[in-house]
C-alpha cells in the first residue's frame, strides 16, 4: 500500500465531521459568532417564519397528494369500503352487522337474513388481512341500542401469529377515511403507525411525480392514473357488484374450477386463540353491550376437506374461544365445513350453492340472540 492510500476505518478515525472542522476554526454559531457549536435543530429545520411555512405546506402538498389523489396501483379493492360504510351508516337501528373478513362478502346473502330478520343487514366482511382491532373500530361509531354484531373472521386471525397490521397501509390508497380508525385502533404499534405515515410520504410523492409527467394527459382528462395494467381478478370488486347489504354477487352464477381446491395449501389454523385477541374481542364486546348492543361469533365456512387435514387445530382453537371469550360462540366448526365443490376462488369463498347453505345454517345459529335482541 502506497502513502497516499487509507483505509476507509482510518478515514472514519481520523476525517473531521464538517462541523467539528467548524468548530476547530473558532467554534461558530449560526450568527457566525464563536463560542458555541450548532444544534441539529438549527442545521436541518427552516429558520425564518416564510421558510417553515414553505416547509410544511410543501409536506401538507405530499401527504395531500397520498390520499386525495387517485390510485396508481392495479384496482383497489379496497375502494368498496365506501359503499360499504355508506350502507353501515343509513341503516338504522336495530340492525344486524356482520365484521370479519372475505368469507362474509363471498359467503353471505344479506339480503335474504335480512328478509327472515325483519331487520336491516351490513355486511362489512372484505379482506382477510384486517386485524380485528380496525374491524372493530371502524363499525364502532354506528353501534346502537337494539343492534346485533356478527364476528366471523378467519380462523387466522383469533392470533397474533399471523398478524399483517401494515397492511392497513393499503386502505388509505383506496378509503383515505379509514386514516382515523387505524390512528384509533389497537391493531398496530406506534412504531408501525409511524411507518405507516413514511409509507404515506412515498406515496404522495409518486402521485406527485405522475401528476408532473402526466399534466397534459390530467388536464385532458386522458390520463390512466396507472403504472400497472389493471388487475381483472380486483376489478370485479366494486359497488356495482355488490347488493343492497354489501354482499358480493358477481361471482354467484360463475362456474366453480372443481379442482382448484386441490393446489392450494393448508388454511393457517392456530390451536388457540392467544390473550391479546381475547381481550380485545371482550373489550369491543363490553362496549357492544354499554350501547345496549350484542355480539356473538360464529365460526367461518371453510372447505370439508380443509378441514379434515386441520381438523384437529380447528377444533382446538374453537374450544379455546368457546372457554375464554365472554361472547357466545354459535354452531360448531363442523357444521361450517362445505363441499369442495362449493368453494369458489379461495379457502373461505363460497359460490351461489354454499352460500345458500351458509346462510340458512347462520339464520338458525341467530334466531334465539335476534328473538332475545328484540325484547
Amino acid at each position: 500500500m502506497n502513502s497516499t492510500t487509507v483505509t476507509s476505518e482510518s478515514a472514519a478515525g481520523t476525517a473531521p465531521h464538517p462541523l467539528e472542522s467548524a468548530g476547530a476554526a473558532g467554534e461558530c454559531t449560526s450568527s457566525g459568532r464563536p463560542g458555541s457549536k450548532l444544534s441539529a435543530s438549527e442545521t436541518r429545520l427552516p429558520q425564518t417564519p416564510v421558510a417553515l411555512l414553505f416547509y410544511l405546506l410543501a409536506w401538507g402538498i405530499v401527504f395531500w397528494a397520498a390520499i386525495a389523489l387517485p390510485s396508481l396501483e392495479d384496482v383497489c379493492c379496497f375502494g368498496i369500503l365506501g359503499y360499504k360504510h355508506q350502507v353501515l351508516e343509513h341503516a338504522g337501528s336495530p340492525k344486524i352487522i356482520f365484521t370479519g373478513g372475505s368469507n362474509l362478502l363471498f359467503g353471505l346473502d344479506g339480503e335474504k337474513i335480512e328478509h327472515t330478520f325483519k331487520r336491516k343487514v351490513v355486511d362489512m366482511g372484505l379482506c382477510i388481512m384486517f386485524p380485528l382491532p380496525y374491524l372493530f373500530e371502524e363499525i364502532k361509531d354506528s353501534v346502537h341500542a337494539g343492534d346485533l354484531v356478527v364476528l366471523s373472521p378467519e380462523y387466522s386471525s383469533l392470533s397474533q401469529e399471523f398478524a399483517r397490521p401494515m397492511v392497513m397501509a393499503d386502505i388509505l390508497d383506496g378509503y383515505p377515511r379509514a386514516i382515523e380508525w387505524i390512528l384509533r385502533c389497537n391493531g398496530c404499534t406506534w412504531e408501525e403507525k409511524g411507518k405507516i405515515l413514511i409509507h404515506l410520504r412515498t406515496l404522495g410523492l409518486q402521485k406527485l411525480q405522475y401528476c408532473i409527467s402526466h399534466a397534459r394527459q390530467i388536464v385532458q382528462h386522458r390520463a390512466t392514473w396507472s403504472y400497472n395494467k389493471p388487475n381483472p381478478g380486483l376489478d370485479v370488486l366494486n359497488s356495482r357488484n355488490l347488493n343492497s347489504c354489501g354482499d358480493l354477487v358477481w361471482h354467484l352464477n360463475r362456474p366453480v374450477d372443481k379442482n382448484g381446491i386441490e393446489k392450494k395449501i393448508l388454511i393457517r389454523v392456530p390451536r388457540s386463540i392467544d390473550g391479546y385477541t381475547v381481550s380485545e374481542i371482550d373489550r369491543f364486546a363490553n362496549y357492544c353491550k354499554s350501547r345496549g348492543a350484542k355480539m356473538v361469533l360464529i365460526p367461518p365456512p371453510v372447505p370439508h376437506s380443509m378441514y379434515l387435514k386441520s381438523r384437529s387445530d380447528i377444533e382446538s382453537l374453537i374450544a379455546d374461544a368457546s372457554k375464554k371469550l365472554s361472547i357466545p360462540v354459535l354452531g360448531s366448526a363442523e357444521r361450517y365445513t362445505f363441499p369442495d365443490g362449493q368453494i369458489w376462488g379461495g379457502h373461505y369463498h363460497l359460490d351461489k350453492i354454499g352460500r345458500n347453505a351458509r346462510t340458512e345454517r347462520v339464520i338458525d345459529d341467530l334466531q334465539a340472540t335476534v328473538d332475545a335482541t328484540g325484547k
